[in-house]
C-alpha cells in the first residue's frame, strides 16, 4: 500500500511541476527555445524536464552506489531493497525538490540549443542537481550568517 502511495505522490508531484512550467513559459514569441510561432513548444520542455528528473534519480542511485562502496560492499544482494532504498532516500527528495530552481537556470541559459544538446545538458544538471542547490543555500546562508549577526566570518582554513 506505502508502494502505491509513493508513486501516486511522485506522479502528482510531477504533475504539479510540468502545471507549474506550463504558467511560467513565456507566451510571446523569443529567442532560442521559444523561438517559434504559437507559443512555446510544450513537448520540447516536457521532454528536457523528464530529461532533468531522470538525471536526479540516476545522481541518488549513483551516490547511494558510492555510500555502499565505501562501506566495502562489492554486490548488492537485494536489488529490489536497494531501489526502494534510492526512492526512500532523503537526497533523492532533496533533488527532485530543487529540480524545477535547476530547470528553470537551464531553460535561461539554453538559447538556441538543439533538443538533443539540451537533453544531454538537463540530464547532466538532474544529475548534479543537489550540488548546484546546495551551492545556492550555502551562500544564501554564509551571508545570512555574516550580514545578519553583523560580524566577519573567518577565513576557512583546512
Amino acid at each position: 500500500m506505502s508502494k502505491i502511495l509513493s508513486i501516486g505522490a511522485a506522479l502528482i508531484a510531477a504533475a504539479v511541476g510540468l502545471v507549474a512550467f506550463w504558467f511560467l513559459v513565456p507566451r510571446a514569441a523569443s529567442f532560442g527555445m521559444f523561438q517559434q510561432e504559437g507559443g512555446p513548444n510544450i513537448a520540447r520542455l516536457a521532454f528536457s524536464f523528464v530529461s532533468t528528473l531522470a538525471g536526479v534519480i540516476l545522481g541518488s542511485a549513483n551516490r547511494q552506489l558510492r555510500q555502499i562502496q565505501a562501506a566495502g560492499t562489492s554486490t548488492i544482494q537485494d536489488v529490489p531493497k536497494f531501489l526502494s532504498g534510492v526512492v526512500r532516500s532523503v537526497d533523492l527528495w532533496l533533488g527532485l525538490a530543487g529540480a524545477p530552481i535547476v530547470y528553470a537556470l537551464l531553460l535561461q541559459s539554453t538559447d538556441g540549443m538543439s533538443l538533443p544538446g539540451l537533453l544531454l545538458v538537463a540530464l547532466e544538471n538532474g544529475f548534479c542537481c543537489l550540488l548546484i542547490v546546495n551551492a545556492f543555500v550555502g551562500r544564501s546562508e554564509h551571508a545570512l550568517a555574516a550580514g545578519g549577526a553583523g560580524q566577519q566570518t573567518p577565513p576557512a582554513t583546512k
